[in-house]
């Protein structure tokens, strides 16, 4: 989750740079409004987004396959934590979002609890108040003061200003975005939005006062003296908006030469993001996946990777980093399986690829009866939905060898795959002798995992978290 929050909070950065940079100061005021919206809205769904990406087919001269020599079951146990910063995370979260949202409606209300004459002009609604209050719009009325009212007349520039607040229906993108807000308060980035998008619906109703020819120096003088007079409720646009000095420049400004070349620059930057920032999945090379069928299906052709699967069963969070896999305490058992006939033919490489985990001796688990627990029948192992051996076969039909340049002999590394309590694999980590053969498992792994659902492992009939210890060899001839 933070992952996807920080993408969220690059993205609109990205975003919101590229509109000051670029397109703020041009009068293309319809595509800003449009890339306003879009980008903002594109900013929250590109770390949703997957991109298939084939990987490229790679000559190998040996041969793949995964043995299962020695499966190992190890039981986690840990102590109930004291604090629940999750908890604590959420709550403060769930506290800020109410307090908005409640605000947001109390704004809504405040502006239709207003009282005064109801009036039709020129087919559009106004709201004729005792106070003096400048003018502004919300939704499809016009709310204005008593004192701007004259001879059943308002100032037509005061109205089309307005009126094209409303006839664009700008009350809409700030709707949208104080939901925006509400919901998602921890992205700074959304002040930059919403004073951006104020501006840009201040620069439309301008232009649409200017369009039908008024002088642009008495508008700018009525803008200056409706200064005094400011109002700047929640969820509406004023007449008298305060950004007043980029204004005036926008209503003398000239359409610039590089107009289209600046449009360009805003869509390039929200491709560009969603390539950057989208989730990637890797495509098998269908090549490589015959040769794999075919290695498994020969015991002439000689083994490449062997594979000793081991599996812990959690009760609570188990954390695995790249060096090693730890818990504070817990017990194992081993129960020695007899290997097939091809890890009889290659006996020596069985014993290079063995691993185990050795137990933690601490205070707690000193005297705890691992016979007794080698004959608890109350838990299930979690399973890959296609089986183990489809998941060997994926992972090694993924695999990347062109990373090693054969001079490495024998590499090792073990893939941990955690897998939650609802079989989703939320990590993939891994340990061994060699870098780039621990990231090329990870990406491997978490490749072939990608949109999976396993079938989580379960204690007393309850589904637990669970943890997946998958051991390779590569050996080069």
């Amino acid at each position: 989750m933070l992952i996807i929050i920080l993408k969220i909070i690059l993205c609109s950065s990205i975003f919101i740079a590229v509109y000051y940079l670029f397109l703020e100061r041009e009068k293309m005021y319809h595509f800003n409004r449009f890339y306003l919206l879009c980008s903002l809205i594109l900013s929250y769904v590109i770390p949703f987004i997957s991109i298939t990406v084939k990987l490229p087919e790679h000559e190998q001269k040996s041969q793949i396959l995964f043995e299962e020599t020695v499966q190992q079951i190890t039981f986690a146990q840990h102590e109930q934590e004291s604090f629940n910063w999750v908890s604590i995370v959420w709550l403060v979260y769930g506290a800020i979002t109410v307090f908005l949202l409640i605000k947001s409606i109390l704004s809504f209300r405040a502006i239709k609890k207003m009282q005064g004459e109801k009036r039709i002009y020129q087919n559009h609604r106004i709201l004729v108040i005792k106070e003096n209050i400048p003018p502004f719009s919300f939704w499809n009325t016009i709310y204005l003061g008593k004192t701007y009212v004259k001879d059943d007349g308002i100032d037509t520039r005061i109205f089309l200003h307005e009126k094209g607040h409303i006839d664009q229906k700008h009350s809409l993108d700030l709707i949208f975005l104080d939901i925006f807000k509400i919901f998602t308060w921890f992205n700074p980035v959304l002040f930059f939005y919403k004073k951006a998008i104020l501006t840009n619906h201040e620069f439309l109703a301008d232009e649409a006062v200017l369009n039908n020819r008024y002088n642009i120096k008495e508008y700018q003088n009525l803008i200056l003296k409706e200064i005094i007079h400011h109002q700047n409720l929640p969820l509406t646009h004023s007449f008298n908006f305060n950004n007043t000095k980029k204004r005036f420049i926008m209503m003398t400004a000239k359409k610039s030469k590089f107009i289209v070349l600046k449009k360009a620059a805003g869509i390039t930057a929200m491709i560009a993001a969603t390539a950057l920032f989208a989730e990637r999945t890797y495509a098998g090379s269908p090549g490589l996946t015959a040769d794999t069928q075919k290695a498994n299906s020969t015991e002439k052709e000689k083994p490449f990777i062997k594979d000793s699967s081991e599996r812990t069963i959690t009760a609570g969070n188990v954390q695995a980093n790249q060096s090693h896999l730890t818990s504070p305490y817990y017990f194992e058992k081993s129960v020695e399986e007899k290997p097939p006939t091809t890890a009889e033919i290659k006996k020596e490489m069985v014993q290079a690829v063995s691993d185990t985990v050795s137990p933690g001796k601490t205070a707690s688990n000193e005297g705890i009866n691992t016979n007794d627990a080698q004959k608890d029948q109350n838990f299930v192992e979690a399973e890959f939905p296609e089986g183990v051996k489809s998941l060997r076969s994926k992972v090694g039909s993924m695999l990347d060898t062109s990373i090693f340049d054969g001079k490495e002999r024998l590499v090792k590394s073990t893939a941990f795959i955690h897998i939650d309590e609802t079989g989703k694999v939320v990590n993939v980590t891994a340990s061994g002798d060699n870098e780039g053969f621990n990231k090329e498992m990870i990406k491997t792994v978490t490749a072939v995992n990608s949109g999976v659902a396993w079938k989580p492992a379960t204690k007393n009939g309850k589904a637990i978290a669970s943890i997946y210890k998958m051991p390779a060899t590569m050996s080069f001839k």
